[in-house]
């Protein structure tokens, strides 16, 4: 019988139960693609990360990403909420300033920074998110944690050639709702290939109820893995979209946060002129009253548009023991 820890850590804010949960196994040695997959099945989360040691030299850990039906190559959620597991067990040592560490993924190599201020730093640091967090360890380490942040690179986006009557049938909306943007339907490829929907009313969108089955025989079709339905026009006056994201393919109805998409959408958002800032704040979820903020940062020299730094903070909300007998996982 195997023993592990498994945790519910909500990525995105730092309010327990809110913002995206995520399931975070920080030591996943020896476990089978096949386990993970009913330990994600089990835990019933948008995903589910395991964390083990690398097989790349470059990399501090490898990362894998399971949905409650299948692998996947990246989440960005469950990356901020792996990091924020990771520095709570302390296998993490943070530094004043920035600690980067590097996550082996099928989607690559991916970078993630550690914005933290050591208890009595003096030196000049990012602004923090929610005014950040503080952090107490029996090792020590004290101080705030400000941020973490993603480097997520966009690999590649295309112009939709699905109909945009199509889209708007299964979405339940009028046509004209996307048309009056202004702005074109595209996928982009973030290690996941995402369609980007432009909606002009934020009100449609909050009040949007797809045809689930509709959209995943869509996204099948057209080989597109989830779907993000954004606006400018957002509750936050300070936000530069509001949005909805919906993944029937890979088992999930809805998504609460996006990281990944969000980038995304911040790069879209950058080279179709719909935005002036290389900073921006991003608004997601379907309940007005706690929307997940992300925050999106661009390379202000603009001469790298196909990478985008995603920032939030994490916090653990649920930790379990899991048991593994003759191959079959129970959760207590």
């Amino acid at each position: 019988m195997q023993q592990l820890t498994i945790k519910q850590v909500d990525a995105f804010t730092t309010e327990p139960f809110s913002g995206n949960p995520a399931g975070v196994i920080t030591d996943a040695s020896g476990l089978t693609p096949e386990l993970m997959q009913k330990i994600a099945a089990e835990m019933s989360m948008s995903e589910t990360s395991f964390v083990s040691a690398p097989s790349s030299g470059e990399a501090t850990f490898r990362i894998r990403f399971f949905t409650p039906s299948d692998q996947v190559d990246m989440s960005g959620h469950v990356l901020v909420a792996a990091t924020y597991a990771l520095i709570e067990d302390e296998r993490i040592k943070l530094y004043d300033g920035i600690t980067k560490v590097i996550f082996q993924t099928r989607a690559g190599n991916l970078p993630v920074d550690i914005h933290f201020r050591a208890e009595g730093s003096t030196q000049p640091h990012d602004a923090a998110i929610n005014g950040g967090m503080p952090l107490e360890f029996p090792g020590g380490q004290n101080g705030l944690l400000e941020k973490i942040v993603i480097n997520q690179k966009v690999y590649d986006y295309r112009r939709s050639t699905i109909p945009i009557e199509d889209i708007a049938a299964i979405l339940g909306i009028q046509t004209g709702e996307i048309t009056t943007t202004g702005l074109p339907v595209e996928i982009i490829s973030t290690g996941l290939d995402q369609l980007m929907v432009p909606i002009e009313n934020k009100e449609t969108i909050l009040g949007m109820h797809p045809d689930m089955i509709k959209l995943n025989l869509l996204n099948k079709k057209f080989e597109i893995d989830t779907n993000h339905i954004f606006t400018l026009d957002t509750f936050n006056s300070e936000a530069a979209a509001y949005s909805r994201h919906f993944a029937p393919k890979l088992g999930l109805w809805e998504d609460a946060a996006t990281g990944t998409a969000a980038a995304g959408l911040g790069l879209y958002l950058k080279r179709h002129g719909a935005v002036a800032t290389h900073t921006m704040l991003m608004e997601q979820g379907r309940e007005e009253n706690s929307l997940a903020q992300i925050l999106v940062q661009l390379d202000e020299s603009e001469q790298d548009l196909d990478v985008a730094q995603i920032g939030g903070l994490a916090v653990t909300s649920i930790t379990r023991t899991l048991e593994i007998k003759s191959g079959e996982v129970e959760i207590y």
